[in-house]
């Protein structure tokens, strides 16, 4: 039997390795990290340290079935939803046909959406669209967590208690590359609820990736603000698959497995193909700077903090094709961070104006799922 004053010198031993040349190794530092988490921490972890060890090494917790590693799900934020439509219909009694989807970013999860007293799905309750939020493990590579999500969105909508007829998603973040990748999937395997999106926005989304020094500030943040992971130093120095696809923007399988078996260096530095957006939709990217000023260059290449403008507008650069959003599909906004894209009055105003203006009022045009 292990002892608790054992236990405690365990749990020491662990921490310093961590806090010290184990980052030199990622994988070793993965899987002393979670060594470290599964011996130490007791059962109950709080939500948000989760969604951060998971953005950390997530693709490392699922790789060893831990019971820290996020499990792909749909929740209301109350309860996760079933795919059993007799089991959804007595969950959501008052489902409507239609659906707003949340999806959140790296690092976070579906209750991540309530943020300063504002939540984006909720705000849209009222125009008669029953949000809805992914959960997802952000460790993973972004095409895998898309192709699920593909598949459990067909299952979601095919059992919902009511004809679906629209389908609105906001991405933040990771959130809207998942949904591209999502898109790309359901797409290729014909997938039915494809045809009913009619709305897809994207809420500072690194189309064409985001530096990995200001993911590791990010990071670092995050950490600062998670009592169970202060005492970890430099942890943005770990890479999970679901950051490395995040640096780089990669929503398809192809992209990190041509990473993974040749030079990641000369890989780097080829242009790679990205699926378009989803056709018969209508697209738009918001976009935000931390300063005010929007026509200073500085600015948009610091963009909100973490995403640069040109990302997160899926605008064209070195070996990247433009994601050709229409130029009134776009919005630039001064004064707001990364987060604050989530509650920002202005910004869910702007949502609500675009989810509104193609709000189908005659749900005879769409092709039924079921």
């Amino acid at each position: 039997m292990i002892s608790k004053n054992n236990l405690g010198k365990t749990f020491q031993s662990l921490k310093d390795e961590l806090s010290s040349k184990v980052f030199e190794n990622t994988e070793l530092a993965k899987e002393k990290m979670t060594q470290f988490f599964e011996q130490g921490m007791p059962p109950a972890q709080s939500e948000a340290f989760q969604a951060v060890l998971n953005g950390v090494i997530g693709d490392h917790l699922e790789r060893n079935n831990s019971r820290l590693a996020s499990r792909m799900a749909f929740s209301d934020q109350n309860q996760t939803l079933s795919d059993s439509a007799t089991v959804l219909s007595t969950q959501l009694p008052d489902a409507s046909s239609r659906i707003i989807l949340c999806v959140h970013g790296w690092c976070m999860a579906d209750k991540g959406w309530q943020r300063k007293g504002h939540d984006m799905g909720q705000s849209l309750a009222s125009s008669g669209y029953t949000p809805i939020y992914l959960r997802y493990n952000t460790g993973n590579h972004i095409s895998l967590n898309g192709e699920e999500f593909a598949f459990r969105l067909e299952k979601l909508v095919q059992a919902w208690p009511c004809e679906v007829t629209e389908l609105v998603i906001i991405g933040h973040s990771m959130g809207g590359l998942v949904t591209r990748s999502a898109c790309h999937y359901a797409e290729e395997n014909q997938l039915g609820w494809l045809s009913v999106l009619q709305t897809f926005i994207t809420l500072g989304t690194p189309h064409n990736g985001a530096p990995l020094a200001q993911l590791a500030c990010w990071i670092d943040d995050l950490v600062a603000n998670t009592p169970q992971l202060k005492l970890i130093q430099k942890i943005g120095e770990i890479r999970s698959s679901g950051t490395k696809d995040l640096s780089k923007g990669y929503t398809q399988h192809i992209d990190w497995q041509q990473r993974d078996s040749e030079d990641e260096q000369v890989v780097d530095d080829l242009p790679f193909s990205r699926p378009i957006l989803p056709v018969n939709t209508h697209c738009y990217a918001i976009a935000t700077c931390l300063g005010k000023n929007l026509k200073d260059d500085n600015n948009r290449r610091l963009g909100d903090g973490l995403v640069p403008v040109k990302s997160a507008l899926g605008e064209s650069t070195k070996g990247v094709m433009a994601l050709a959003y229409p130029e009134e599909n776009k919005w630039v906004a001064g004064g707001i961070n990364h987060l604050d894209l989530l509650s920002h009055p202005r910004v869910i105003a702007k949502v609500k104006e675009w989810v509104l203006l193609n709000t189908i009022d005659h749900p005879s045009r769409f092709m039924a799922l079921k």
